[in-house]
């Protein structure tokens, strides 16, 4: 199977993007990387350039596709169509699409390739990958309705897939298979000077002179009604040097004991031994666990008097109506965070 990368980008230091570590999370799976560089006043096609299999199309953005911000669709579509022209009469090509915030995570890599193949045996043409919006620092993800809990991310090249809109996905496939694995967004976590300026000027992508201010309160709004939940999970380790620099920890120190309401069999011993507890005690009732420790218990399956008087914020997948559950892993996860118990790094 042929794996190739492909994106967009303009401007990638002046605005902050994590475009280093998008394109080196694509390397280690892909052939090449196709990525459409805007014309930029920062020196992101020097750096580009420094980069290892990359394919640089030269662009300028036509400012006049402003409504919409369908400049993004446009510019994902240069390098798409870039690489179909290339690639799109070998057998079993496909294209794996990140923006420049986004990451892939190292241990996802044999399932992407795994689910790939599935998805190339089934007749599918494109293929989600799971979401986690990062907010505000690395370890608060968001999870309310605004945020889109999977989107495609891989398409087949001799496919009808195309980006629209503002680039968020793409439409015109005829069969989508869903993969677990995850996008790690981070386009919310920046320098706070470089966040401020993209965010003002990602507004001006969208919305005519006339009616800016207008959705520059409606985007106030939706900022402060973000929900968001602890997440101490792992990061990608290309994020490792970037998360320090924000002077966020990368690993948790480790506790002293957690109890952990569920069936331990449901696990992967490996994923059990990364919990960053120097003991795990597995219980099948709140009521084996000492009264001293039961607010600090994990319950994976609560029962209504749980959920009443050992009370969790986790809920078992995003807000979104398209959401679906949360892997089991993922889920522990979730919960050991909220208990401020995070993986070993």
């Amino acid at each position: 199977m042929n794996v190739f990368g492909f994106t967009l980008l303009r401007n990638g230091i002046k605005y902050d993007y994590s475009f280093r570590e998008c394109l080196g999370s694509l390397k280690p799976i892909c052939k090449s990387i196709y990525v459409a560089v805007g014309k930029s006043e920062d020196g992101t096609e020097e750096a580009v350039k420094e980069l290892e299999k990359i394919v640089i199309i030269d662009t300028v953005w036509n400012e006049e596709l402003r409504e919409g911000a369908l400049i993004l669709s446009q510019q994902t579509n240069i390098a798409l169509e870039a690489l179909r022209a290339d690639y799109k009469d070998e057998p079993e090509s496909w294209g794996i699409y990140l923006q420049c915030d986004e990451v892939l995570h190292e241990e996802d890599y044999d399932l992407i390739l795994e689910d790939l193949r599935k998805a190339e045996d089934s007749g599918c043409d494109s293929m989600t990958f799971r979401y986690l919006h990062f907010w505000m620092d690395h370890h608060h993800v968001a999870i309310n309705k605004k945020w889109y809990p999977q989107e495609i991310r891989a398409v087949k090249l001799n496919s009808r897939n195309e980006s629209w809109g503002d680039a968020q996905g793409f439409r015109n496939g005829e069969k989508v298979y869903h993969s677990e694995a995850r996008v790690y967004h981070y386009g919310h976590v920046r320098e706070e000077n470089k966040y401020k300026k993209k965010k003002a000027d990602i507004m001006l992508l969208y919305h005519q002179d006339d009616k800016l201010a207008k959705y520059k309160r409606r985007e106030k709004r939706y900022d402060n009604a973000t929900e968001t939940l602890l997440y101490f999970g792992k990061h990608p380790e290309i994020m490792k040097e970037r998360i320090m620099r924000f002077q966020d920890p990368w690993t948790l120190s480790a506790v002293a004991k957690v109890h952990i309401v569920g069936e331990e069999k449901n696990f992967d011993p490996e994923f059990i031994n990364r919990i960053n507890s120097d003991e795990i005690v597995w219980c099948r009732s709140i009521k084996e666990v000492p009264k001293s420790e039961r607010q600090k218990t994990v319950i994976l399956e609560p029962k209504l008097m749980d959920k009443l008087i050992h009370r969790s914020d986790v809920p078992v997948r995003m807000k979104s109506k398209i959401a679906r559950d949360w892997s089991p892993e993922f889920l522990l996860t979730m919960k050991l965070s909220e208990r401020l118990i995070g993986l070993k790094g």
